[in-house]
């Protein structure tokens, strides 16, 4: 191993042959490469036997276990093979050229003026700015920023410790991000930099049959799978729980804007009795501290529901 070595984490789980052309893109831009698949099964075989053929060192995990726990797995890789800094992926974020070059770019320059930095994030996250203030000397200061793209020193990851796995989906990396801030060590975003990527399907939005067109409301709303919804509610009430106190203004807009959002898709949801349970039980565990992944029952109620909308165009 050389020092400084850069290596590049991609989680996976049921791929298809994008995965092979997000990890042509990085081939060149990092030094090592490590593909995480999160319990696919037996389907995934060809794929993940041909990345193991370009080389790419493959971890299979026998269940799917969660985001947390897949690139936890990937990162604890990296850290013992000697990495000096870890960027990481999900399978369908293919970059362009210079990509990594331009994190590690801006990370010189927040050593260059001195600045305690934790993760290193493009500016835009598909058509979405990840920037929440720019400092006198130009600084990007970012907040929720997505873990797809995101540059992590060893060091960092040595201070304030892996992602939560117990979350298990969803505001993995936003519970991440709050820790690295509280440890003043805050998100810093690499100007012009973009990860191309979808943000979830988008539905039009309709009130008695209408597209409802109102100033400051897009026509729009992107909804995530119906099963998302459990682990997004109960986990916004655990972090919520953990981190009021020393994050109180940006916990209290996050779940002004996630309740809002919440209720628009129980408003959308078929039948919305069958989302309404899944609020409730995440709540329930919320507060029982019942973590990790959703049971079969609720599975089997999330599956059964659907958006009342047309996909928008």
């Amino acid at each position: 191993m050389t020092p400084n070595q850069i290596w590049a984490v991609v989680t996976s789980y049921r791929p298809e042959a994008e995965l092979i052309a997000a990890l042509s893109a990085l081939r060149d831009q990092v030094d090592e490469l490590v593909v995480v698949d999160d319990g696919s099964g037996p389907t995934a075989e060809p794929i993940l036997r041909e990345v193991e053929s370009q080389g790419v060192r493959v971890i299979q995990l026998p269940t799917n276990s969660g985001i947390a726990f897949a690139l936890n797995a990937g990162l604890r890789a990296a850290l013992d093979g000697g990495a000096e800094a870890i960027v990481t992926f999900d399978q369908d974020s293919v970059v362009e050229s210079g990509f990594v070059a331009a994190l590690l770019a801006a990370r010189a320059r927040a050593r260059t003026a001195g600045r305690a930095y934790g993760p290193i994030v493009p500016e835009y996250f598909a058509d979405v700015r990840q920037v929440h203030r720019v400092e006198r000397d130009g600084t990007l200061i970012s907040r929720h920023a997505i873990q797809s793209g995101m540059l992590l020193d060893a060091d960092l990851l040595h201070e304030v410790g892996l992602m939560r796995e117990d979350l298990f989906i969803d505001l993995v990396d936003t519970e991440f991000e709050l820790r690295c801030t509280a440890a003043s060590r805050p998100t810093i975003a690499a100007p012009g930099l973009t990860l191309a990527h979808s943000l979830g399907r988008q539905y039009e939005r309709r009130m008695f049959g209408r597209l409802v067109r109102l100033p400051g409301i897009p026509p729009v709303v992107t909804l995530s799978a119906p099963f998302r919804y459990y682990y997004r509610v109960r986990n916004r009430l655990v972090i919520n729980r953990a981190f009021w106190r020393v994050q109180f203004g940006w916990v209290a807009r996050d779940t002004v804007l996630e309740v809002i959002h919440y209720a628009n898709a129980w408003l959308l949801a078929r039948p919305r009795r069958a989302l309404w349970h899944l609020y409730r039980m995440a709540a329930h565990d919320a507060r029982r501290g019942r973590m990790g992944g959703m049971t079969a029952e609720l599975l089997e109620v999330a599956s059964a529901i659907s958006w009342s909308a047309s996909p928008a165009e």
